[in-house]
């Protein structure tokens, strides 16, 4: 049977004068960041009664993604136009900006406590140092834009999707492409998450799920999951499922077991006006965020009913 789970909105930020594209979480200090079409790096309470936030820094062009590193205590933010921004956010300051790419930083992760890894529109695959904020191996591998990438610590590898259709598997310690899924999907691959140990899932402009197995990368089963375009995906170990936000302006909450809808949030259901471009998991709370072009985040709780 697949699990039960409610949802409920309990907090509602506003103050991005764009639509917003990256959230991360820092949860030591229970506060979460967001960046938007207006530039501005944002700092959030992870709270059901608080909602202001604080402007920490801005880049003045447009931020498309975030990552926070836990032992370096940086924020780093991508833009449109391939410039990472370091940012110290107990100072509430940029600190500098990098240049390397030559077409928009769509996603960031980190592999490490000082590495940093940048994918872009120019189809290049970035390896930053974080202390000198300097690129150490940079290769293309897609003659199209690189849209989302992810960290299988366990794997010990890296999941890039791009425009191509294509999912380029590599090495997290050599960089090697040591695996091309290609035409994965029909259209750009925007988002690829860990499920299990066992299983990965990757979504995107053709609005389906695919799942993955991680041994011999075979496709398991393929559902279409929204109207438009997939642009996140994001797990929620914690109850067992996994939640997708897309153009069709829902998030939608999934059994990982059975692949079975669980829940359907739109407007109505004190969803998003217009596309849902991003989500965030905070596992202790059981908090979702979320986040799009209506330039609103709202935070949601759930609750796991077995």
């Amino acid at each position: 049977m697949p699990v039960s789970v409610q949802i409920k909105k309990i907090n509602e930020f506003s103050g991005h004068n764009g639509a917003i594209y990256g959230l991360v979480c820092d949860p030591n200090n229970n506060v979460f960041y967001s960046v938007a079409g207006d530039g501005w790096i944002v700092r959030w309470p992870i709270s059901a009664t608080e909602c202001d936030g604080t402007l920490i820094g801005d880049s003045s062009t447009k931020l498309f993604c975030i990552a926070f590193g836990e032992a370096s205590q940086l924020l780093v933010a991508g833009d449109i136009n391939g410039f990472l921004y370091w940012i110290d956010p107990v100072e509430n300051k940029i600190l500098s900006k990098s240049s390397y790419h030559k077409g928009s930083i769509f996603d960031l992760c980190f592999i490490s406590a000082t590495k940093l890894v940048s994918v872009s529109a120019d189809g290049y695959v970035c390896l930053w140092d974080i202390q000198s904020r300097l690129p150490v191996i940079s290769f293309r591998i897609s003659f199209h834009g690189l849209r989302c990438i992810k960290h299988d610590k366990l794997e010990k590898k890296l999941y890039i999707g791009a425009s191509d259709n294509h999912i380029y598997i590599l090495d997290d310690d050599t960089f090697d492409v040591i695996n091309i899924i290609k035409n994965a999907h029909g259209s750009s691959v925007f988002s690829i998450e860990n499920l299990t140990s066992e299983l990965w899932v990757s979504g995107g402009r053709d609005a389906l799920l695919k799942f993955w197995d991680k041994k011999d990368k075979m496709l398991k089963e393929s559902i279409s999951a929204h109207w438009y375009t997939i642009n996140k995906i994001i797990a929620l170990p914690e109850i067992s499922a996994f939640a997708t936000a897309s153009r069709d302006k829902s998030l939608r909450i999934w059994d990982t077991a059975t692949f079975e809808l669980l829940k359907n949030v739109d407007l109505q259901k004190g969803g998003h006006l217009h596309s849902v471009n991003t989500l965030l998991w905070i596992p202790e709370s059981h908090y979702l965020i979320s986040a799009g072009d209506d330039r609103t985040i709202k935070l949601f709780s759930i609750s796991h009913l077995g």
